[in-house]
This record gives structure tokens, sequence and C-alpha cells, in this order.
């Protein structure tokens, strides 16, 4: 698996060298965009093959878009005051940003696609440490859990796309299969016909359910597959269905498999054998009171801004501060409380104001609740 870094923001940390990185990144996101979106147009839609093709060129179009976001931005705490270790770091970047274009300052809010919260980082620790017991020979599972919005999906995903299948001459090297758990529960063939299509192969429409085990068998070893991600978990309910993930797992020879969903630990109730191969347990939960402020704190630390807006605060000379608000208003959800946050941010830049503040905010809100948006990605793309 490619070594996967992060953007590490510190007293020193380069704003200028950051978005000449961001738009390389962009540019060969979209250069790579448009050959997929030429070879789409080439398939032939009455043609079997041609359709499992256009679902790998699909899935994987959608997944290339987390790459740019190559290296997420990291606030490394090295003290036991990470307030004002926030901001020292904050006086180095608002001192650039001031001197940014309105343009470069929008720019900058594609960093908020995805950014390495310190919950995130611990579930990358995570993931480092099952795959180091892989490399030991033992296989770790583990669940992945909490509420919609909370970034599992999007850190599976950017996973996945740092880590794309490698097309060789005997041979696709695939570190990562990344698939989404079928709603249908009548036949687990949906489930292996899509971790085949994940290894870049395809399968025959006569293939049966064991025929469709014994390639996946064969491709995963091909492949050198090192790690298995299987999202939306609990859409796999009946036990039969439940049965068949095992055996994958038994036949995968180490390679550790992660199962997310919001309940995880649901999918196992039931299934003695099932919930002692995944016992293993890791939970984002939503951020609420002093973990919203910690949260807070560290975001405003890479908002483009040269004064605070002072977010943690949940009080405000005896009326409710913008923590209180944005708990409130999303519910310690994270993707609803960056999809603020960079809306509000987007019309602070546009204003040529120094700083969020909560009538802003509650604007921000109030229009993000009449457009219903809930992909951040198609947010930042509709405003190119």
């Amino acid at each position: 698996m490619n070594s996967i870094t992060t953007a590490t923001v510190d007293e020193h940390f380069n704003v200028r060298q950051r978005l000449g990185h961001m738009r390389t990144w962009r540019d060969e996101w979209q250069s790579h965009d448009e050959v997929l979106r030429t070879r789409l147009r080439q398939l032939n839609i009455n043609k079997p093959l041609d359709e499992q093709r256009g679902n790998q060129i699909g899935r994987l179009r959608k997944r290339l878009r987390m790459r740019q976001v190559r290296e997420p931005l990291e606030i490394v705490v090295r003290t036991e005051q990470p307030g004002e270790e926030y901001r020292r770091i904050h006086q180095n970047l608002a001192t650039q940003f001031a001197s940014l274009t309105k343009s470069d300052r929008l720019f900058w809010l594609e960093n908020f696609l995805f950014i390495m919260t310190p919950d995130l980082w611990r579930l990358h620790e995570k993931v480092q440490k099952v795959l180091e017991y892989c490399s030991l020979g033992q296989q770790r599972n583990f669940l992945l859990g909490g509420p919609s919005g909370m970034g599992k999906t999007t850190y599976l995903n950017w996973l996945a796309a740092l880590n794309l299948p490698v097309v060789e001459e005997l041979r696709n090297r695939v570190p990562i299969i990344k698939v989404d758990a079928p709603v249908s529960n009548v036949t687990p063939k949906t489930l292996l016909q899509r971790m085949l299509l994940d290894c870049g192969l395809t399968y025959l429409k006569r293939d049966g359910e064991e025929d469709l085990l014994i390639k996946l068998d064969l491709y995963l070893q091909q492949c050198d597959v090192e790690l298995l991600m299987v999202d939306e978990i609990e859409h796999i309910s009946r036990p039969e269905m439940r049965r068949r993930l095992l055996d994958i797992s038994n036949m995968t020879q180490g390679i550790p498999m992660i199962c997310a969903s919001c309940n995880p630990i649901d999918w196992t109730v039931g299934d003695m054998e099932v919930a002692g191969r995944w016992n293993d347990y890791f939970e984002l939960p939503q951020y609420t009171g002093e973990r919203l402020s910690d949260l807070l704190s560290f975001i405003e630390t890479l908002l483009p801004f040269s004064q605070a807006s002072n977010l943690a605060l949940r009080e405000v000379q005896g009326v409710d501060g913008p923590a209180k608000l944005i708990q409130k208003w999303t519910g310690g959800i994270l993707r609803d409380i960056m999809i603020l946050l960079r809306d509000a941010s987007r019309r602070a830049i546009e204003k040529d104001l120094a700083s969020l503040s909560p009538k802003l905010l509650e604007e921000a809100w109030k229009d993000i609740q009449s457009q219903q948006v809930t992909d951040f990605l198609s947010g930042l793309e509709q405003e190119r």
C-alpha cells in the first residue's frame, strides 16, 4: 500500500506553496477524469461487458475526486495548550491569507473537502495498525461506526483513491477493494460481483454464486489485495448473506476487512462467529459540548481570514455563541459543520469580511436548508 502523508500545518506553513500543490492535483484529476469520460462515451450499453466497464469507470471517477486532496491538512498539537498553539499557527496563516486574492482564498476552501481532523487521524492510525498486524500474518477485522455524515465513507473513499489499482503486464495490482454492500438481500451474487469489478475484472452473466466466489478467491491472491472495505454493512441483514461475508473472510488468508455503517454492531448480533471475527470497533461520534468546541478551534485555525471568529465560544455576553448555535443547527454532524463553515466562509470572502459572525453563520445555514446541500464536493464544483 502506498505511503500516505498529510500536510502538517505549523508556524512555518507556506500557504502559497499549498495552493500550488492544490492546483496541480486539480489539474491532474481533471485530465484523468476527461480520459475516463472519453472511454465512457465509447462503450456500447447493449453489451454486458461494456455495462460492467461503465460501472467500473463510474466508481473510479467518483473515487478519483478525492485525489484533489492528496495530502489533507493536519495540525499536530505538541503542547498541553492546544488553544495557544492554534493561535500561533493562525497568526502565521492570517498574515499570508491577507495577501491572497479573493479567488485564491475561495480556492483555499477546497481544502475542506477532506481535512484530517483528530478523530479521523485516530481512525487512520487504527487502519495502519491493522495493516501492520496483517504483515505479521494476523488477520484483524474491525467495525467502523458513527452517525451518517461523520466522515466514515469520505475517509474510506480517500484511502482507496490514494491506493488505486495498477495495471501490470500479467495482472492488476489492487491494494484496496472498497465496495458498498448491496441493498438487496436476495443473493450474495451482487456483493461478489462488486468485489470482482473493484479488482478491475469482469464476470459472466451465467456465473453462479460459487463460481464468483472461486474467481474472487483467485483474484484476491493474484491482485495482492491488502485491505478489503465494505461500506453500509447493515444492508446485509439475512443470516445466509452474513455467512457469505464470513466465507470471504475465511478465504482471504489474512487480508483485514473493515465493515462500516451507522450501527455496525447490530450487523453482528445473532451470529457468534461473525461477532467473534469482527470483535474490534472504532466509532466516530457526533461533536457536542467540549468536543465540538475543540473541533471548531481546530477548523478556525485553517479558515482564510485575518481576524478571529471565536467559533469555539458557546456563549457571548449572555447569548448563544457560535459553538452552541452550530451544535443546534447541525446536531454535531461533521459533514453539516463543514458545509456550513465552507458556505459561510465563501459569503464572508465575497463580502470582504475579516471573519465569520453568528449572523453570517445563520444566514448560511438557512440557505443550506433551503437548498438541501448534502454533497460537499458538489457544492464546491457548482461554485467554480
